[in-house]
């Protein structure tokens, strides 16, 4: 289609020719001349009959961790004449941004000619992100004929919660299930860490002969070894409006999340059967489950969650009485913004569960948001905070983070605390 300019030309030549008629003036006739030449010039690099022209992603779904870096290419094909001026524009939502090359190019494509875009792109948050649609102009050399079209091809990007090594501590649970994992049970069974020697049996395996001991002993021996089992874990992430503190750059509830992914990492790497509950806005919940895809599930899980107010934390003691397995661990992470949280927490632990408590320092998140700070209420907040812990303390572990540092040394150090105390 002709654009505004080219309009704006046939106008100013049509009135340059009727006035150069009627006041039998040259200057206006030559002036009409000189623009019908500049838009047959304009004309012979126009279009001529319909563009065949493809956009394509190379990739339409990827998954990718907060912060981390991923390539867009998109390639674009010519399958009819020469062009000029391609102009593509690939747009992205406003908290993406380009780190390398560019979305925004302009082309020269050949008949069947094809070329690749590419360009780098940072996602800060966690969440669904998609990129497009991919919009495409072309343009005459003077900027007189204009054509755009509109490619639908998205990309869909998955942007997962930043997930923390957890390699120095182990958070296991108490109580231990009949199927195989990490964790050394009471009894004989397969595993990997030696128990004891007893006389050879004929359907005995040829590897778990003692040879050492069966010189020794003169007959053949056969090592036992320290059965290993695996558990449950249920990890209760707090996502309640009223316990949110902080901005978009750093809050509660991306520390809360961060903390869930950390451990669904952890827990299931030593082959422990993980689930999830959610509450906030909505109430949502992972049946436990052992593997890759269990932690994919809680991940895409993590990575939706929003700050609400319709479900609370005492929700979650109806779920996991109804539908979670019972002898489960259970670790609440949040940040203990009310009594009735504790409450409920103390409620759980009367019963047979085995309960942690990771609890991110709102005060220290306020503390660093806010450039001033009524040192008195400070104060008061800690002491109740601290009030709260104390008493978590006797019916469970309790872990106060400080979401500036890592969560393991956090971790580690009251593990070890509670192991001398006697835990």
């Amino acid at each position: 289609m002709r654009s505004i300019t080219s309009f704006s030309l046939i106008a100013v030549t049509i009135l340059s020719l009727i006035i150069g008629m009627i006041l039998d003036s040259w200057v206006f006739l030559i002036l009409a001349i000189a623009n019908f030449s500049m838009l047959a010039v304009g004309n012979r690099g126009a279009l001529k009959g319909d563009v065949k022209l493809k956009a394509e992603r190379k990739s339409e779904k990827m998954s990718l961790y907060e912060g981390d870096h991923v390539w867009v290419e998109l390639s674009v094909k010519n399958h009819g004449s020469a062009l000029n001026y391609i102009e593509i524009y690939d747009s992205l939502p406003s908290n993406v941004k380009v780190i390398k090359g560019s979305n925004h190019q302009v082309l020269r494509l050949d008949e069947k000619e094809e070329k690749t875009i590419r360009y780098k792109i940072k996602c800060p948050k966690r969440g669904d992100i998609k990129v497009g649609p991919i919009e495409i102009r072309y343009r005459d050399p003077l900027n007189y004929y204009v054509e755009e079209w509109t490619s639908n091809k998205l990309m869909k990007l998955f942007v997962l919660p930043k997930v923390q090594d957890m390699e120095s501590v182990n958070v296991r649970p108490l109580y231990t299930k009949k199927w195989m994992g990490n964790i050394g049970s009471q009894h004989m069974g397969i595993g990997t860490e030696f128990f004891s020697l007893r006389e050879y049996m004929v359907d005995d395996e040829i590897r778990k002969i003692n040879w050492k001991a069966s010189a020794r002993f003169l007959e053949p021996m056969t090592n036992e070894f320290v059965g290993e089992k695996s558990g449950d874990v249920i990890i209760v992430v707090d996502g309640h409006r009223l316990g949110n503190i902080g901005n978009s750059d750093i809050n509660t509830l991306d520390a809360t999340i961060q903390a869930a992914g950390s451990l669904a990492s952890s827990i299931l790497a030593d082959r422990n059967r993980v689930g999830l509950i959610i509450l906030g806005d909505y109430l949502n919940w992972l049946y436990p489950e052992t593997g890759r895809d269990q932690f994919y599930k809680i991940m895409e899980h993590l990575s939706e969650v929003e700050k609400g107010g319709h479900w609370k934390l005492k929700d979650a003691r109806w779920l996991l009485r109804r539908f979670f397995p019972n002898r489960s661990m259970i670790i609440f992470i949040s940040p203990l913004l009310s009594k009735k949280v504790s409450e409920t927490i103390i409620d759980i632990c009367m019963r047979e569960y085995n309960i942690m408590v990771i609890s991110p320092n709102p005060l220290v998140i306020q503390k660093e948001i806010m450039k001033e700070h009524n040192l008195l209420a400070e104060e008061l907040t800690r002491l109740e905070r601290d009030i709260i812990l104390e008493k978590l303390w006797k019916y469970s572990v309790v872990v106060d983070w400080d979401p500036n540092e890592p969560l393991e040394a956090s971790l580690e150090e009251v593990i070890r605390y509670w192991k001398m105390s006697g835990g």
